[in-house]
């Protein structure tokens, strides 16, 4: 009994003294927006012609970072995110186990590395394919935007290697179940594959200069279904001209049949963004968005246009944007026109 209580004892000094150079942060951020949307064109056939009300999304982030026993660095955390859609809280946000070596991160994580989630042809408000979703079942026919392409390897728990370099940083993520987010504590098993993402996000040693290029495959998208093979692609740049921004985004989603091993279907969005800071506090922004499928379903281009303005208080960031979305749902004349204003704060 003594030495189990030595044992003991020691075990707790050992923790103690890890703690004490440790250093965690709680930190968040929360949403409020209003949304007022209207359905439009000449084959409307939604139940609800408009639809308006509020939103919100709130995020608590708790890390905690220090030095292992080694030497090396390590970063650990979650996220706990509510929104306002969800039926309960959510601690699949930004979950992660870091190990540092100089400009070497390795992650056992989801939703954290660096990935295609991410566009550089939007400076201001919401992207095309948030501009029409969560506004209720009058609205419940898919648009054909993106904001992540399809295959969303990052969305899963796996294992990465972040590599930072004067140029920028490289990545590699590997899931070895793509789309499982955890949901028992000693492993999940279901009939999804592996995936794998490669990725740079940097500068490319240019001043102003922003720049990403991400490429994902799966080896299936799931074994009940014929369409296996997902691969994806999201490639960005956007250069600072001083109150001036411009960023152009390609991304590009396809599949395969198994039986063929052809291309069962084909989806390419390309995003075009401005940005001008008036004042210090005050920038106005535009959009442009063209995403097309080849899907034989889908007949009609969807191309969304929106304007911006955003007013940074300090403490409390404004943002109002307009919005005009023409055949969203890859149909002629679904059409739909959107005024979206949000309140948002960091803590």
């Amino acid at each position: 009994m003594k030495k189990l209580l030595l044992t003991t004892a020691l075990a707790g000094a050992t923790l103690v003294a890890s703690n004490a150079i440790a250093q965690t942060t709680v930190s968040g951020n929360l949403d409020i927006a209003f949304k007022a949307s209207s359905v439009e064109g000449t084959n409307n056939s939604t139940s609800t012609n408009s639809y308006r009300g509020f939103g919100k999304e709130a995020q608590i982030n708790i890390q905690n970072k220090g030095k292992l026993s080694n030497g090396m660095d390590y970063a650990a955390g979650f996220s706990l995110e509510d929104d306002a859609n969800q039926d309960a809280t959510n601690f699949n946000e930004n979950t992660f186990i870091d190990i540092i070596s100089g400009n070497t991160t390795v992650s056992i994580s989801q939703d954290h590395v660096q990935n295609s989630d991410r566009t550089l042809g939007n400076f201001l408000g919401l992207q095309a394919e948030d501009l029409d979703n969560s506004v209720g079942t009058g609205f419940s026919t898919a648009d054909i935007f993106t904001s992540t392409p399809t295959l969303n390897v990052a969305g899963g728990y796996g294992l990465g290697v972040t590599q930072k370099t004067p140029v920028g940083s490289f990545s590699v993520l590997y899931v070895p179940d793509v789309g499982a987010i955890g949901d028992d504590d000693m492993g999940s098993d279901s009939t999804n594959e592996s995936a794998y993402e490669v990725g740079f996000v940097g500068d490319l040693g240019v001043k102003g200069l922003s720049a990403h290029a991400f490429m994902a495959k799966a080896d299936k998208s799931d074994a009940a279904t014929s369409v296996k093979n997902p691969k994806s692609t999201n490639i960005g740049l956007a250069y600072n001209f001083g109150q001036v921004s411009v960023g152009y985004n390609y991304k590009k989603s396809e599949l395969t049949t198994a039986a063929s091993g052809t291309t069962a279907s084909e989806e390419k969005q390309n995003e075009f963004g401005l940005a001008y800071a008036v004042t210090p506090a005050i920038t106005i922004g535009a959009n442009y968005t063209k995403a097309e499928s080849n899907a034989p379903s889908l007949t009609a281009d969807a191309k969304s246009k929106s304007l911006s303005v955003g007013y940074n208080l300090g403490a409390i960031a404004l943002t109002a944007q307009a919005a005009q979305l023409e055949n969203y749902t890859g149909s002629a004349g679904v059409d739909m026109d959107v005024l979206y204003f949000r309140a948002s704060t960091k803590f």
